[in-house]
């Protein structure tokens, strides 16, 4: 299989930041407290929205965001950063973004982060928000990246197995398996061996594919560390024993990216379980490019055709939708 090249923005980008050990070697407030600084960075001009509120949805801290005062429908917005990195200022400008493309308003939710609160504090928050969203709001549609992606899966299923309809899931290069020795991770990481120095990209001795493996397996370890439950459909949501019936799904993925094939192999079981699932690969990308608009054409692109699936799916779902 033939390597594309890692897009030029992605290139600049990664060349503008520090060189750092691998997350796991660092402290954890030091890692939070970067992503911070790197979201400011590439977040670009915030837009304007009608309101911006925070929220109480039973006793889970939210961010309201309303393109006007008449929204009727909510996206909820469920960030990444590896169950344990990430808050309501790092996605700020996304959720505004997201907000005013389709207009809906957007509910962020500041869930309970790991490894000072493991399983299942993080899902149980975005439950909490998404019953929250649906008693408030006329049609509800769930989405968000990489653990945030798996938190929305699971809410997604979760909807299905309490009767509470949504009507889209969007999953930004989403965590959903962790079986981190699946043959993709076999591969990516033999293909990916010498992709940094192949790049020209920071820290050009480390071997790409065996560091993006060892990060999804550590990251896993920090969100659940009893071994047993990472199974639990809930927690890995490629494992639930049916997908039948979850709301139809987006699925954004990255080209060089190792977690490209949990998205795949999710679209390819809920098309396989009749659920329709349309997936977005974005060439040259590495993961994390969705929310840095500033720094990515690709990012803005993305949001772009995001909002317009959200669009289509509160339109086919609810008459207060209609545009």
């Amino acid at each position: 299989m033939t390597i594309g090249p890692v897009s030029h923005e992605a290139r600049e980008y990664l060349r503008s930041q520090a060189v750092e050990q691998p997350f796991w070697d660092r402290d954890v407030e030091a890692l939070r407290e970067q992503m911070r600084r790197e979201c400011a960075a590439g977040a670009g001009e915030k837009e304007h929205v009608s309101a911006v509120e925070t929220i109480d949805a039973a006793g889970v801290a939210c961010r309201l965001y309303r393109p006007s005062k008449t929204a009727a429908d909510v996206f909820v917005w469920v960030h990444g950063g590896g169950w344990m990195l990430g808050d309501l200022e790092c996605f700020d400008s996304v959720c505004r973004t997201i907000a005013n493309r389709v207009p809906c308003a957007v509910l962020s939710v500041d869930y309970r982060l790991a490894p000072e609160h493991v399983f299942p504090a993080a899902i149980d928050d975005v439950w909490a928000a998404l019953v929250w969203a649906a008693e408030h709001f006329s049609a509800v549609a769930i989405g968000g990246d990489s653990a945030g992606g798996n938190l929305a899966a699971a809410a997604a299923l979760r909807a299905r197995d309490e009767g509470i309809a949504l009507a889209h899931q969007l999953l930004i290069y989403p965590v959903l398996d962790p079986a981190v020795d699946s043959l993709f991770a076999r591969a990516f990481r033999a293909r990916y061996r010498t992709f940094r120095a192949d790049n020209d990209l920071p820290m050009p001795e480390s071997d790409f594919g065996a560091e993006s493996q060892e990060g999804v397996r550590r990251v896993w370890e920090r969100y659940i560390p009893e071994p047993s439950q990472r199974r639990l459909a809930y927690a890995s949501p490629m494992n639930a024993p049916s997908l039948s019936g979850v709301a139809p799904a987006t699925i954004i993925t990255a080209e060089h990216d190792i977690l490209r094939g949990d998205g795949e192999a999710y679209a390819d079981r809920l098309r396989s379980e009749g659920v329709a699932a349309e997936v977005l690969d974005f060439a040259g990308q590495l993961h994390g490019f969705f929310h840095l608009l500033g720094a990515f054409s690709a990012a803005r692109d993305a949001v772009d055709a995001s909002a317009g699936r959200l669009a289509r799916a509160f339109a086919a779902v609810s008459p207060a939708a209609a545009r």
